[in-house]
């Protein structure tokens, strides 16, 4: 006898109009960054500012003799949605993986190999693989008992090895909440100036001011545990008012302010943009489908997901496709779970989720738009704001269905339509209105922050759990909160017959791009 848990959704449009200024010179760095264009970093950082024609030839000939100098290259084909497998002239994967022995990547005595080898597998979509796993492991059991990393097994802690050691177990799956991080992140905050800034190693007998390097990987940590930076000022100072203040008048940012320009300027600028754009690493990650990205540096289009196994769901958020198989594939170099699918004689079946195993009546099914599809999702292509659910039942269920035109998707408008509010979405035992059916948070600065609220009207005989996911630009997928949390930590419970409202908050970065912005809030219900 299975429990029946029902599934439904609403999308809530958001409209941000115009955003007039950067506090920072973005354009200065731009500049600069292209004209020093033939680094990874500078790739991975005009990548991020949605710059154009960004020069990737020299990213198609890369050769070396360790880890490191295929895992800052691999991180730059990514960000171009190109596949680091089929790119260059060699799989760049290949080489990262033939430097792996022993449990772990690279030099066995050092640890930054291993934190940038799977930050580059995560990238690629290789974050099950026994290579990133394998890293993984030896990352956590290698934490130093203050909290921090070292360049060095065993070695002292520092601010840098730290930050991106939190930034590449967050990639591969590691809660933002998992005492690990919590632990690195006490430890980074001992490494704070009264300017806001970090510095390197709070414990050095050569010098502790700040420098731009270890503030860039500190918001690097931030943005990856879903913190906003404006909650760690120090004596009144942020890390990216710091951050800002490094930057020359030639457009790079300077190791410490007054330091001047140095062979390092262009990493230390890409670091400091990539930060400053409220962004982190990976960028993108690769499709699995054994095809390259979408080719001549455009992004990967990414499309909202959500995975629910027999025990909960499994992962939520948005990934790239192109198709409803790749979802899974991508999906699971986020949240690190595993997967298998069987070759059978009409096509590829995904059969396994985790622990979930197709068994008699029971297996994965997938749903797009709320609609079970008749094709295999190897062969079911993703169009531009597809929603995808895949979950684990009796062959037999069935997704909620709605009725024409509330297809639980808001036409993002000046106005609310009159009739019944978009979002509404009912099935046999539980459903729910979502009220208003767009949200626009008007004009804004550059810095500059708003709060808006939607009612959820439990219309059910049921309680339900929502949850939330933003899709769109990533004005809203890095900066919309609910209920003062990151969206993708958001959750409610709303009793049968109940209401409740959700505060939608968006908090501008400091160098946001002018021009109008669009997105999706989408929310999702399972019975209680």
């Amino acid at each position: 006898m299975f429990k029946r848990v029902l599934y439904i959704m609403a999308v809530v449009g958001l409209l941000f109009p115009a955003v007039p200024v950067r506090a920072y010179n973005a354009t200065g760095a731009t500049t600069y960054l292209q004209a020093h264009s033939s680094n990874p970093w500078s790739t991975m950082a005009l990548s991020a500012l949605g710059a154009a024609n960004i020069p990737t030839d020299y990213l198609k000939t890369v050769s070396g003799t360790t880890a490191l100098d295929y895992a800052a290259p691999i991180l730059a084909v990514t960000s171009v949605g190109q596949n680091p497998k089929t790119y260059g002239s060699t799989d760049y994967i290949a080489k990262l993986k033939s430097f792996y022995s022993n449990s772990q990547i690279g030099d066995a005595t050092t640890v930054n190999d291993d934190i940038f080898g799977l930050l580059a597998l995560v990238s690629s979509g290789e974050a099950a693989s026994s290579e990133a796993q394998g890293a993984k492991t030896f990352l956590l059991s290698h934490q130093n008992a203050n909290g921090g990393w070292g360049f060095a097994v065993g070695g002292g802690s520092d601010s840098n090895m730290t930050a991106a050691a939190v930034v590449a177990l967050i990639a591969s799956g590691v809660p933002a909440n998992d005492q690990v991080v919590t632990k690195a992140l006490d430890y980074i905050k001992t490494a704070q100036n009264t300017d806001g800034g970090f510095t390197y190693d709070p414990a050095s007998a050569y010098g502790t001011a700040s420098d731009a390097s270890s503030t860039a990987w500190v918001l690097w940590a931030l943005a990856s545990a879903g913190i906003d930076q404006a909650t760690w000022a120090k004596s009144g100072h942020t890390p990216v008012e710091y951050l800002e203040s490094t930057q020359a008048a030639g457009g790079f940012f300077q190791y410490q302010s007054g330091s001047g320009e140095d062979a390092f300027s262009p990493t230390t600028t890409a670091y400091a943009v990539i930060a400053l754009l409220g962004k982190t690493v990976p960028l993108q990650i690769a499709s699995t489908s054994g095809q390259g990205g979408t080719g001549g540096g455009a992004a990967l289009t990414h499309f909202s997901f959500k995975i629910e196994g027999s025990t909960g769901v499994l992962c939520a958020g948005a990934v790239a496709g192109p198709t409803a198989l790749d979802i899974v594939k991508n999906a699971s170099s986020v949240c690190g779970f595993t997967y298998h699918v069987k070759d059978t004689s009409f096509g590829p079946y995904l059969d396994k989720i985790g622990t979930d195993e197709a068994s008699g009546t029971t297996g994965w099914l997938y749903a797009v738009n709320n609609t079970l599809a008749n094709v295999g999702a190897d062969q079911f292509t993703l169009q531009s704001g597809d929603v995808v659910l895949w979950h684990f039942g009796a062959f037999d269920w069935q997704p909620t269905q709605t009725s024409t035109g509330q297809a639980g998707e808001v036409q993002l408008s000046v106005n609310v339509t009159t009739g019944t509010p978009p979002g509404q979405v009912q099935g046999t035992s539980i459903g729910f209105i979502v009220t208003p059916g767009s949200v626009q948070f008007g004009d804004l600065k550059a810095g500059g922050s708003a709060n808006k609220n939607v009612t959820i009207k439990n219309i059910g005989t049921t309680g339900i759990k929502m949850s939330g996911q933003v899709s769109g630009d990533s004005v809203f997928t890095d900066n919309i909160k609910l209920d003062a949390v990151a969206w993708a930590n958001f959750g409610k419970t709303i009793g049968a017959s109940a209401q409740a409202d959700v505060a939608v908050s968006l908090q501008l970065p400091s160098n946001v791009t002018v021009g109008q912005k669009k997105g999706k809030l989408v929310f999702w219900a399972t019975a209680q």
